[in-house]
């Protein structure tokens, strides 16, 4: 009798190991790829990257035509054309766009807590590399931004990863690292203000800033 018990019970055990998978082997699986982050979004636009325009900029964030810097969008001033140093950084770069509008250059976003590029912002990258490409006088601002959960000293470091993630990509693109640079603001500078999630989903970004640079 005896034995007949330790036999089933352990043919129990055996089944219950098999109908779970064999559990018990999967020691490699990460202990954080079983418990979800809450609240984390794998895409932020959820492969769609139509939503990147319409949903998170104001208005059409390519111009009439389609395209970054399209017709009247962006033009440059007289000021700029001729070397201006109005508003110049420390290395007398100074915005391409004098509107403030960025040439309407398409805003990139991120998961929550995450500084991984997801694929629905990987066609605006390549559209920001090829337009860059053609504009050697141009430089690259990449600016990195945070919701406002986080303490302030890990949203700065969080946005510098974000803003080093965008610009890793377009060097891989074949734009020249000397011709970019990047700045965290952290939380400090949210694109709309609220404490839900389609407002935090709005402010994990990275924000490129066409510069013209000073003539050689």
């Amino acid at each position: 009798m005896l034995k007949r018990f330790v036999g089933c019970a352990a043919l129990a055990v055996m089944l219950g190991l098999f109908s779970s998978g064999c559990g018990i082997f999967d020691t490699d699986v990460p202990t954080e790829d079983l418990q979800p982050v809450p609240e984390a979004i794998d895409d932020p636009n959820g492969g769609n990257a139509s939503l990147n325009g319409n949903d998170f900029n104001s208005g059409n964030p390519y111009g009439g035509s389609g395209a970054i810097g399209g017709p009247g969008v962006g033009e440059w001033v007289e000021g700029a054309e001729q070397g201006s140093t109005i508003g110049a950084d420390a290395d007398g770069w100074v915005p391409a766009d004098p509107t403030g509008n960025r040439l309407n250059m398409p805003i990139i976003y991120f998961a929550y807590d995450s500084d991984v590029l997801v694929p629905s912002e990987t066609a605006n990258l390549d559209r920001i590399a090829a337009y860059m490409s053609d504009k050697p006088e141009l430089g690259l601002l990449v600016e990195g931004h945070c919701d406002q959960r986080g303490t302030e000293e890990y949203n700065r470091a969080l946005g510098e990863r974000r803003a080093n993630a965008i610009r890793a990509y377009l060097a891989g693109k074949g734009l020249a690292d000397t011709r970019m640079k990047t700045i965290s603001y952290g939380e400090d500078k949210p694109a709309v203000e609220g404490n839900n999630e389609e407002a935090w989903r709005q402010n994990r970004r990275g924000v490129p800033v066409p510069m013209r640079m000073p003539r050689r």
